[in-house]
């Protein structure tokens, strides 16, 4: 009996194990093939480098302005929510799981249909105004874009920002105060400077996911105005140019991975600079600040106030608007039951179910296997090299991945997706792992691994049970993040087959509104319960 459960121990490493190198494989490869036309041929590449010039600086500046955006609304936010008590602080802090769990194409429908031509905005002022035409279009232009990408992403530098701030060390403020400093002087010369690495900690993801937008851009994008994403998307999808696809392709991979460079460097020294949580902030209630005078008092109140109109207006709203989108039209709520017993909604449901639970368990297990190996060889968390690896999925996107992959299979298929999922989101899994089995103390292991019989007792007895939690809760964001997948499902374009993201985007890209409303409010629970079980179990 022993024998048979070593027998199975070793087994399930082994496949363990062979599912990871799968999934490195599934990543290398497609990248490597996404730049392999480059090198295809005589012929040099008929190419417009003004052009390119063009795209590039216009996805850096929606990048930038859209990280700007969110950095102007979520460092307030942070010092709000972090220095001050008040009704909503909870509620405003629990926004950050917003873009965690709620795909982007939900929120550009939301922006539809709250700030769109015939929008909830705009439909109300020209009632009231008695106008014409539509009083605000600014949605489908570049501050369309930024507003939207800068919005959906303030929770994230939120978040970070006000843990960051809750934790900071108090003594070089009191002996700034006690030297005369006021408050204005005191955040100018030593907050900002304690605040500065999780600024950029937070910032940095925020501008790569907003550099690799691909459906707000394509939904919003003005005339002329596109990103590299969407230009490797067309040239790939529409016009057949793979040599054009795989130079967009190198120039956003390779300007992705110096931010990552980047990233890596200052995350550390962010984690280093992390104080002790007996030095944190004491929050009051708004306005009782000890040192405040009164007319810092009410700048205070005026700042929150038009803080919370800007986040209710332009992040709120569009939540609502998706609901309100689909109950809106000429079928009111009836819309929710044609959609659910509609064949294409039923087979967009099933083909979800067959690639997000399977995208998830890869990355689960290669997160864990990886998580393991780390955890073995670097515990101390020196190997630069080890260390860095996982973020190395950061640095490419979906469309890059996706058209690989249609490089390397000529027709996309549900196992191509599943992998080239996987391969991108399985680093989701990872922080969350090998968080919680470094927390495992080094005398425990090492007591185990002298009373264990075999080397993967350690892992079955010890680590396995240790790291349970956080594994059903890399579970379900990563079933989250795969059901929420829009960009890969489009590239890969797999015949006859929907996801519940894509089948919402069909339908919006068929101008019907209100039934994709419906179907991404359906998906938008579903992310939103998924999200909410993996956060049972942190």
């Amino acid at each position: 009996m022993t024998n048979r459960i070593h027998a199975a121990e070793y087994s399930a490493v082994v496949c363990a194990g062979i599912v990871s190198v799968c999934i490195g494989v599934a990543f290398i490869f497609p990248l490597a093939a996404s730049f392999q036309p480059l090198f295809n041929g005589k012929n040099g590449i008929a190419f417009n480098y003004s052009n390119l010039f063009r795209i590039t600086a216009y996805t850096f500046k929606i990048a930038l302005g859209s990280t700007l955006t969110a950095a102007a609304a979520g460092i307030p936010a942070a010092f709000f929510t972090a220095n001050r008590s008040f009704p909503g602080r909870r509620f405003l802090l629990s926004l950050s799981a917003v873009p965690l769990c709620i795909p982007p194409l939900i929120i550009a429908l939301g922006f539809v249909g709250t700030f769109g031509m015939n929008g909830a905005l705009n439909t109300i002022l020209m009632r009231i105004l008695h106008l014409k035409n539509p009083p605000f279009t600014f949605l489908y232009s570049s501050a369309g874009v930024i507003i939207a990408q800068g919005f959906y992403n303030f929770p994230l530098v939120m978040a970070v920002v006000s843990t960051s701030w809750e934790n900071l060390p108090v003594d070089e403020r009191d002996a700034a105060r006690m030297l005369g400093a006021d408050e204005r002087h005191i955040f100018f010369t030593v907050t900002i400077h304690q605040l500065s690495p999780a600024v950029a900690a937070a910032c940095i993801p925020v501008f790569l996911y907003c550099f690799f937008s691909f459906m707000i851009v394509l939904l919003f994008g003005t005339i002329g105005g596109t990103t590299l994403e969407v230009e490797i998307y067309q040239a790939a999808r529409t016009t057949l140019d793979f040599k054009t696809a795989s130079v967009y392709a190198l120039i956003e991979t390779s300007f992705a991975l110096a931010v990552i460079s980047a990233y890596s460097k200052i995350k550390p020294a962010y984690a280093a600079e992390s104080p002790a949580s007996a030095h944190r902030y004491n929050r009051t209630k708004i306005g009782d600040a000890l040192y405040e005078s009164r007319s810092m008092k009410t700048a205070e109140y005026v700042s929150g106030i038009l803080l919370g109109t800007v986040i209710v207006l332009f992040f709120l709203s569009p939540l609502a608007g998706i609901l309100a989108g689909s109950i809106t039209g000429k079928e009111g709520a009836y819309v929710f039951i044609k959609i659910i017993h509609s064949a294409g909604f039923r087979n967009a449901l099933l083909g979800t179910l067959e690639t997000a639970p399977f995208s998830a368990l890869l990355c689960i297990i290669t997160a864990f296997v990886y998580a393991w190996i780390l955890r073995v060889r670097d515990p101390l968390g020196q190997n630069t090299l080890l260390q860095t690896l996982p973020m190395l999925p950061m640095a490419v996107s979906s469309v890059v991945m996706g058209y690989g992959m249609t490089l390397l299979v000529h027709h996309g298929t549900v196992p191509a997706l599943i992998a080239a999922q996987a391969a991108l989101a399985w680093p989701l899994a990872f922080r969350q792992i090998y968080a919680s089995m470094c927390a495992i103390p080094q005398d425990t292991l090492d007591t185990a691994e002298l009373l264990s019989d075999t080397p993967p007792d350690t892992l079955f007895r010890i680590v396995l049970p240790s790291c349970r939690e956080s594994i059903i809760s890399s579970f379900s964001f990563c079933f989250a993040v795969s059901m929420g997948d829009t960009t890969l499902p489009l590239v890969l374009s797999v015949p006859r087959f929907d996801t519940l993201a894509l089948y919402t985007y069909r339908l919006a890209s068929s101008y019907k509104f209100a039934a994709s409303c419906a179907c991404g409010t359906l998906l938008c629970i579903l992310c939103i319960l998924l999200f909410s079980l993996g956060k049972k179990h942190d």
